[in-house]
């Protein structure tokens, strides 16, 4: 029993290129995760203000969301590996950069700005490339169960990324310019896991069009394929939404149940654990018939956490409903993702992933808009809203997939799709 369900949930590290990537991306993922934690407390200690934070956060979503549809182009044009060893080198680059800026005294909340927009734009065309490397180096019959493996180690390094940021963030003897030389380092391991994989072929130079063409062709693909246009809109809306309740978490604890904003840390804490475990338990079923019902569920499951949040008497009911937010989202992004490399063909594989990025970039736009309100009319009143509208997109997007099964153009998850555009 046990030997069956490792089999199903890990079958595609089999694959040893693929479990190359697997390890590479990991190690940089803890990177990433990283970053996040110690680039909020650098940003605070040079200005002292929550606009210094918002602002360098602004900025990463501003370059995802104006370059990642150039980067899903780029993605399907090179050779895969070059051009993800170039953007991991610069990433790393700018985290010992920044490190080397910190430990000297240099380091100004304008050049972290610069040097995180920087990584930001790497990220436009890591992201694109590296999901369309993966899905041309593994069988069309484990494609899913991948990209649900790469999710699992997005969701590990949620877990393990903020307690070692904190932890170094903590010693003296490191803290944030050790932290940034330490995730720039680990960029090297990256370099040279990666440098053993076998490079892909670019794309034929007969077969290029200009930039523009091939990007308006990505999103003529994903307009004319229903399945892929359901998903993508399905991931766009329940994400912008998905991370909103941790905008406004500081507030709901400390006006709501009087409890110090410093929860927040234990919090996500939970949150990611929980994620992590609803997203190893899916991992066996992106390739199964249930892949479908179980994304529906997690929306549900999101929007329950979101209800029992805005209704929370106590901490401890903060927690029961971080309980289901963790889980309700990771195990989405996990099912969706797998679902829609699934249905993708081969050749739009970055052009496709490079417009779900785009939903990143209108999370962090949506962010400013949603805590305005939350400070007119109240956390509890914006949580209970959201909850009701993710129940409402979990049964306007179960009714359209209902009626894509019946007219049969949805693609199971081990079909092979058709190469026609």
């Amino acid at each position: 029993m046990i030997r069956e369900w490792y089999a199903s949930t890990f079958r595609a590290l089999s694959n040893r290129q693929f479990r190359l990537l697997w390890i590479g991306t990991s190690i940089s993922g803890l990177a990433y995760t990283m970053q996040w934690t110690v680039q909020a407390v650098v940003a605070f200690d040079l200005a002292g203000t929550n606009t210094a934070v918002g602002l360098v956060q602004l900025g990463i979503g501003l370059v995802i969301l104006l370059m990642s549809p150039i980067g899903g182009v780029v993605a399907d044009r090179v050779a895969k590996k070059p051009l993800v060893l170039c953007c991991q080198a610069i990433i790393g680059s700018s985290f010992l950069v920044t490190g080397i800026m910190i430990l000297t005294g240099h380091l100004t909340l304008t050049w972290l700005v610069l040097l995180t927009a920087i990584m930001g734009l790497a990220f436009a065309f890591l992201g694109p490339t590296q999901q369309a490397w993966v899905g041309s180096m593994v069988p069309k019959n484990i494609l899913p169960n991948a990209v649900a493996l790469s999710q699992l180690a997005s969701n590990g390094s949620r877990v393990v990324g903020p307690l070692v940021a904190g932890l170094m963030l903590a010693t003296a003897m490191i803290g944030a310019g050790g932290a940034y030389l330490f995730m720039g380092a680990l960029f090297v391991v990256v370099v040279f896991t990666l440098l053993r994989l076998p490079n892909t072929p670019a794309k034929p130079d007969s077969e290029r069009l200009p930039v523009a063409i091939e990007m308006m062709e990505g999103v003529r693909y994903v307009r004319q394929h229903p399945a892929i246009r359901t998903l993508m809109l399905l991931f766009m809306s329940v994400v912008v939404l998905g991370f909103m309740w941790q905008i406004v978490l500081p507030a709901f604890l400390e006006r709501h149940l009087q409890r110090p904003t410093a929860d927040v840390g234990f919090i996500l804490t939970v949150n990611a654990v929980s994620g992590l475990v609803m997203a190893l338990a899916l991992t066996g079923v992106v390739s199964t018939r249930w892949a479908w019902p179980a994304m529906f569920g997690c929306v549900g499951l999101l929007g329950l956490g979101f209800v029992v949040l805005a209704i929370a008497p106590s901490f401890e009911w903060t927690l029961w409903a971080t309980l289901a937010l963790g889980p309700g989202l990771s195990g989405f992004m996990l099912v969706n993702n797998a679902l829609i490399m699934a249905n993708t063909d081969p050749r739009y594989f970055g052009r496709v992933m490079s417009l779900l990025m785009l939903a990143w970039g209108f999370q962090g736009a949506f962010s400013l808009p949603f805590g305005a309100l939350a400070d007119a009319f109240g956390e509890r009143a914006m949580l209970f809203s959201a909850g009701g509208v993710l129940f409402i997109i979990m049964l306007c997007g179960g009714l359209a997939v209902l009626r894509l099964s019946r007219d049969g153009k949805l693609i199971a998850p081990t079909q092979q799709v058709s190469s026609s555009p």
